[in-house]
Parts: C-alpha cells; sequence; structure tokens
C-alpha cells in the first residue's frame, strides 16, 4: 500500500471520527448528568412508595409480577398513545399552515424545561452542596437564564450555545422521567423504540409524513432538533437522527462524473451532518439513568450499548444517505441496551459480588 492511500485513509477516519463524536460527546455528557442526578438529587425527594403525576397506574399496588408487568404495560401503551396523538395533532396543524400555534406549543414547552424544572434542579443542587440562597436570588437566575434560552432556540445565537441549551434541556427531563416506576420505565423504553420504527420508517407513519411534507416545502420541521454542524440549529423533527441537506427538499444525488459510488471520500465528504432530535437524548439518558439504580455496572454496561447503537445508527445513516431520509435513533441502541442490562442483573453482578465476597480479582 502507498503512502499516498495511507494517507488519504488517514484523513478519511478522522473525518469520520469527527462526524461521530460530534454527537458521541453530547450524548455521553447529557447521560453522565442524568446519572449524577439521579444518584445524587433523587434520594433528596423522591418517595418510591409514591406514583409521579403523570403515571396512570402505580405498579407498587400490584400483588404480584404479572400484574406489575400488566401495570407497566398498561402505563407505557398509554403514555404511547398520547404521544401518537400530538405527533398526529402537528402533522395536521403543519399541513395547514398553522406554525404559529406549533411555534407557540414549543415556547410553552421550552418554559416549562427552562424555568420550572431548572428551578426544582437547582433547589436540589444547592440542597446537596449545601449552597445557600433566597427567591430573589434563584429567581434572577432562572429569568435571566430561561429567556437566554428562549432567545437562543427560536431566534438566533452561536451554535454552541443553542447546543448546551439544548442538552441541558435533555437532561432536566430525563432526570425527571426517572421518577417513573422501574417496570413502567422499561415497558415505556420498548414501546417507545418500536414507535419509533414504525413512525419514521413506514410510509404512512406520522414522522415520515412530517418529513416528506417539509421537504416538499423547503422547510424546516418544528421540534427541537440537535445540530452536530458548525452552524445554528434549527427547530426540526424530535424523534429520529435526521441528515440535514441544504436545501432540505433536494434529493440525494449522486456523485459527479468520474468519482465512483463506493468512495468513502465523496461520500463523507458530500454527506450532510448528522442531527439528533431531543427526544432521543431523552430516550438514552433515562435507560442509563434507570440503570444506574441497579449499581455501577448496568449503568456502565448500558452506557458503552447506548453509544455502540448510536454509532451504528449513524454509520448505516452515512452509508445509505441516497436511500434513506432519515433512520430512527431510538431501536438500535434501546434494544441493545435493555438485553445487556438483564444480562448484567442475572450474569454479570452475581459474578461480581461473589468475586468481591472472596476478594478475587477479575
Amino acid at each position: 500500500m502507498s503512502g499516498v492511500s495511507l494517507l488519504d485513509d488517514a484523513k478519511l477516519s478522522r473525518r469520520v471520527g469527527v462526524r461521530f463524536v460530534s454527537l458521541v460527546v453530547p450524548v455521553t455528557a447529557a447521560i453522565l448528568a442524568v446519572v449524577w442526578s439521579v444518584c445524587c438529587l433523587s434520594p433528596i425527594y423522591i418517595n418510591s412508595d409514591a406514583a409521579p403525576v403523570w403515571s396512570m397506574v402505580n405498579e407498587a399496588d400490584a400483588s404480584g409480577v404479572g400484574q406489575r408487568v400488566a401495570y407497566s404495560i398498561l402505563s407505557a401503551v398509554i403514555v404511547v398513545v398520547c404521544v401518537v396523538l400530538v405527533t398526529f395533532l402537528v402533522v395536521i396543524l403543519y399541513h395547514f399552515h398553522l406554525q404559529i400555534v406549533l411555534y407557540g406549543w414549543l415556547a410553552f414547552s421550552a418554559v416549562s424545561m427552562l424555568f420550572l424544572l431548572l428551578w426544582v434542579w437547582l433547589d436540589l443542587v444547592c440542597t446537596y452542596f449545601q449552597i445557600p440562597y433566597n427567591v430573589l436570588s434563584m429567581g434572577a437566575f432562572v429569568w435571566n437564564f430561561g429567556v437566554v434560552g428562549l432567545i437562543t432556540l427560536f431566534y438566533h445565537s452561536h451554535p454552541a450555545v443553542t447546543q448546551v441549551y439544548l442538552v441541558i434541556a435533555s437532561v432536566l427531563i430525563a432526570w425527571s422521567m426517572t421518577a417513573l416506576p422501574e417496570w413502567t420505565t422499561w415497558s415505556l423504553l420498548i414501546c417507545i423504540a418500536a414507535y419509533d420504527i414504525v413512525a419514521v420508517l413506514w410510509e404512512q407513519g406520522p414522522l415520515h409524513r412530517l418529513i416528506k411534507v417539509a421537504q416538499d416545502r423547503n422547510e424546516p420541521i418544528p421540534g427541537f432538533v440537535y445540530d452536530s454542524a458548525h452552524g445554528v440549529a434549527p427547530l426540526s423533527r424530535q424523534s429520529p437522527s435526521q441528515p440535514s441537506a441544504a436545501p432540505a427538499t433536494a434529493p440525494a444525488t449522486g456523485p459527479p462524473a468520474g468519482a465512483t459510488v463506493e468512495s468513502g471520500e465523496y461520500v463523507l465528504r458530500h454527506a450532510a451532518p448528522f442531527k439528533l432530535g431531543l427526544g432521543d437524548f431523552i430516550f438514552y439518558s433515562l435507560l442509563v439513568g434507570r440503570a444506574s439504580l441497579s449499581g455501577f455496572v448496568p449503568w456502565t454496561f448500558c452506557l458503552v450499548s447506548i453509544l455502540a447503537g448510536m454509532v451504528g445508527t449513524l454509520l448505516s445513516l452515512l452509508l445509505f444517505r441516497t436511500s434513506l431520509r432519515a433512520l430512527p435513533a431510538l431501536p438500535c441502541s434501546i434494544f441493545i441496551s435493555i438485553v445487556v442490562f438483564v444480562l448484567c442483573i442475572l450474569l454479570v453482578n452475581p459474578l461480581s459480588d461473589f468475586a468481591s465476597h472472596r476478594l478475587l480479582v477479575l
């Protein structure tokens, strides 16, 4: 192999690495922040015997394992049905050019995240570190932080600031969702990952139709999205990882004359930056945050599984960009992580306890 080929391969590898790291780093940061919040802040206020406000059925009232599973599946199905209805409502509003209603809805969601949830989270942080404060100082800080966040998400700011606010929002929502009962959380993750497949890949799926309409109009899709490019992250879809295009409605084009389709350099150079919906950040963090309640080994294994599944999804999106508009980012990572979590609970944790009790080093 010649030196020029080695140099080209090295450049290609670096570019691929930069593409993946641009999403792996923020996802990892969000997950670690949620894990820290669950381990340090949640024990201050969460009562495990009380059902959260948004939980329709309290699985703690179940008399056996079968009834608990049924309660958890029922709660998860109710949440997914609500998500489906909301998604179809978004499609209808967007189809009839009611963007004002959609952006008002998004603004209300952003206010809830950046003001209410942030206040609760900061209150627990100050309690944990024994930092004194009063209502005026906390109110001034939350007000300034929230107003800057609204301007960042809905108007214009430096792209790094937009990315930071999106990560913070995902951390706050994922941490609040860890209050859900354990079995309900796992059932919800499985159901939402299955729904993500149908919504994105099925031609009549709501997210698939939303993407198609937006591309036909050459308009952004309402929602919060993390853009890995060095540009301002626009308002886009929430759930699957979607490649940005310029313009958005332009179909994927082939290589020019003289370039081969198999050229990795061409694919990488002309592929659009990766985008990851805020919902993907939330459910990734929720899964690892819930796993952290079972010990150090399960959540570290789940973190690695999440990142491996995400890299596999992004690689598939990069290689098959000409035939795929978007790929659901949740299923691969969620299903792999759940399998790994079960194996950790059944095999790794008992082995670790056995070795620890006998002072064995593995």
